[in-house]
């Protein structure tokens, strides 16, 4: 945030441009903007997974190297990149058809477009040695775990309408300010692949694979306000930019999704399990763990966890603060 505000009062200040008066008449705008986007349900379950994973493996075994005596090690090897991660930013584009209705105030309506697409995997090798007397086989194996394939998308129409209203002018710019609203046309997606094996010293293995794919779509609302400066660069064409904060967001999304799962061992394969449901509505629920080593608490989100009592409202939050960049042409 505080990198966009201050290249918008960067660009606010090296304004030097000959501004003209507002003319009554219809124009066109058109803008790319830099948002920053924290949408936290969205981003829970692939954040609960890496959680998860790390507590589940690399906690557990620094518990056992710690309580050994000497008697347990083990080695992590994680490939530069390994990593689940969600969405941080976007990149929304405007297009906005408006009329003047005096030299300050401008009413428009227009349409906004925000997509965007985060993939991550992790990978995990544990190379452990477990020398313990009290263990029914002691030895070495070595343990993998896996997220070869995650990713978030979401993909949301604006239409709005609003209002641009000038509040300085000078001889070289003209400042003001732009409000909007409108509703949220939004859709979103989640895959992920799970993958993990364990491998003995006698070379037994087991794998299991897990896989989810959800879909959601669904309707919120969009509430823009922005800080803007515009300067003409001819008769008919300007330059703008804006820096500001955007709120979009909604409740009640829903859509299809599938599960699939397959255990296989060094000796056989079973037929896999596949579950598809054409609808349901995305949720989130409160998990815990409760080990000898520690406890964990986590989110999950998805169309998946209908089933739960306790399972929480879902809310898609893409707002955030924003800077933009944009010509205006009148006609």
């Amino acid at each position: 945030m505080k990198k966009n505000v201050a290249l918008f009062l960067m660009l606010f200040l090296a304004a030097g441009l000959a501004a003209r008066e507002r003319r009554r008449g219809w124009f066109i705008e058109g803008s790319l903007a830099f948002s920053q986007l924290a949408p936290g349900d969205l981003n829970a379950r692939l954040e609960a997974q890496q959680e998860r994973t790390d507590f589940l493996y690399k906690e557990y075994y620094e518990e056992q190297r710690r309580t050994s005596g000497g008697m347990f090690t083990y080695t992590l090897e994680e490939p530069d990149g390994s990593g689940l991660q969600g969405l941080r930013r976007g990149l929304p584009v405007d297009l906005r058809v408006g009329r003047s209705l005096s030299p300050r105030v401008a009413v428009f309506a227009g349409l906004q477009f925000l997509g965007r697409r985060k993939t991550s995997w992790l990978r995990q090798t544990y190379r452990v040695s477990d020398l313990r007397p009290d263990q029914v086989t002691p030895g070495s194996f070595v343990a993998e775990v896996a997220y070869p394939e995650c990713f978030l998308a979401v993909r949301a129409w604006i239409p709005q309408l609003g209002a641009t209203i000038d509040v300085f002018r000078s001889r070289r710019w003209t400042a003001g300010l732009r409000l909007a609203a409108g509703p949220m046309f939004a859709s979103l997606r989640t895959v992920e692949a799970q993958w993990s094996k364990r491998t003995e010293a006698d070379g037994y293995w087991t794998e299991t694979h897990y896989a989810y794919d959800m879909k959601g779509k669904g309707v919120g609302v969009a509430l823009e306000a922005a800080a803007r400066l515009a300067l003409p660069l001819s008769a008919r064409l300007g330059l703008y930019i804006e820096g500001g904060y955007a709120l979009r967001t909604g409740s009640r999304f829903s859509g299809p999704g599938a599960y699939e799962s397959q255990y296989r061992d060094a000796n056989a394969a079973w037929d896999p399990v596949r579950i598809q449901w054409p609808e349901g509505e995305w949720r989130t629920r409160r998990m815990e763990l409760h080990q000898p080593w520690g406890d964990l608490a986590y989110t999950l989100s998805g169309n998946d966890l209908g089933g739960y009592e306790d399972a929480g409202k879902f809310r898609l939050d893409l707002s955030g603060w924003q800077a933009a960049v944009g010509l205006a042409l009148a006609l």
